[in-house]
């Protein structure tokens, strides 16, 4: 199946989701470093969890690939960034959609590259 629409609304969708629940999950008075990891790890956790909701529904590639991306970028940087005292939620989950939304993005153009040069090379056979 091709969604192009769809891809880069369960990037921004999840990005978004994750970075609300890493938020609430860490305790903000961690230093950043062991905030990276643990957000890291949950946010991979959280992707796990949200891979085995949405794959019967949109399959494994456009699923797993970028929502683990998602998960683990969106959750390091929100792990480091609450930390900081003053950092309101909804800075935290507009970086994480943008963070999905540009994750979806990049692994539609580098899919659509790998198939054209894949193409080339099996004309060329």
């Amino acid at each position: 199946m091709n969604f192009k629409i769809i891809d880069p609304l369960i990037g921004a969708g999840s990005g978004a989701a994750i970075a609300t629940l890493v938020y609430f999950i860490l305790p903000g008075d961690w230093n950043m470093i062991p905030g990276m990891i643990a957000g890291g790890l949950s946010g991979m956790g959280i992707s796990f969890l949200l891979t085995l909701i949405l794959m019967p529904f949109f399959g494994a590639f456009e699923v797993m690939i970028p929502l683990h991306i998602v998960g683990m970028l969106t959750g390091m940087m929100v792990g480091m960034v609450s930390t900081l005292e003053s950092t309101p939620i909804f800075c935290l989950t507009t970086l994480g959609g943008l963070t999905g939304l540009t994750v979806a993005i990049i692994i539609y153009f580098s899919n659509k590259r790998h198939k054209i040069s894949v193409a080339v090379v099996c004309d060329r056979a």
